[in-house]
């Protein structure tokens, strides 16, 4: 997890202003800005240049939030080699047997309109069974049964665990939002 230090803020107007922070992890480092507009919504710049073409031209930056808390768990995560593309999505799973033996698994979903965590969390527990469970066939995902079918002890449902950040590669090729909107409620019982 990246340190946080704050270099300095410039303030264009009293509710507006450019932070420059460096992020470390261990032995390296590197310097990011941020424009945080009124305290509601935050762009992330890595080089000054890209922050003048948005404020000249107006080139959006790879990175903007609606809230302080995902700006930061975003600057926690972000790798400090230069990126090109957004972070990904991670959704981390697992399958509870009967008898309680646990098999984790995730999906790593594509993430150019950069969702947060938060928000992608918020959206999928509108479609889980109980707020809790899903049956990955009819989500398109991998079942994480490794052992063959046992009907006293086995069944479909598959436990949701968390969204996080991730710069690993795309392991599913739909684009998070996508999957998202996609996706429908389960049964009840």
């Amino acid at each position: 997890m990246n340190k946080l230090i704050s270099i300095s803020t410039e303030y264009l107007s009293p509710s507006r202003s450019i932070e420059t922070l460096n992020l470390v992890l261990f032995e390296e480092s590197k310097q990011i800005y941020v424009y945080n507009f009124e305290g509601k919504h935050f762009r992330v710049f890595e080089s000054l240049v890209e922050m003048i073409q948005f404020f000249e031209v107006g080139n959006e930056p790879l990175a903007s939030f609606d809230s302080e808390a995902d700006l930061d768990e975003y600057l926690e995560q972000l790798p400090l080699k230069r990126i090109k593309r957004p972070l990904n999505l991670k959704l981390n799973y697992l399958y509870r047997d009967g008898a309680n033996y646990k098999q984790f698994g995730s999906v790593i979903f594509k993430n150019e309109r950069m969702i947060t965590p938060r928000f992608a969390t918020d959206k999928i527990k509108e479609k889980l069974i109980s707020t809790e469970f899903f049956v990955p066939q009819d989500w398109n995902l991998p079942r994480l049964q490794k052992y063959p079918y046992e009907p006293e002890i086995d069944h479909e449902w598959h436990e949701f665990e968390s969204f996080e950040w991730t710069d690993e590669d795309v392991t599913d090729n739909r684009e998070i939002s996508s999957f998202l909107n996609g996706i429908q409620k389960g049964y009840e019982l």
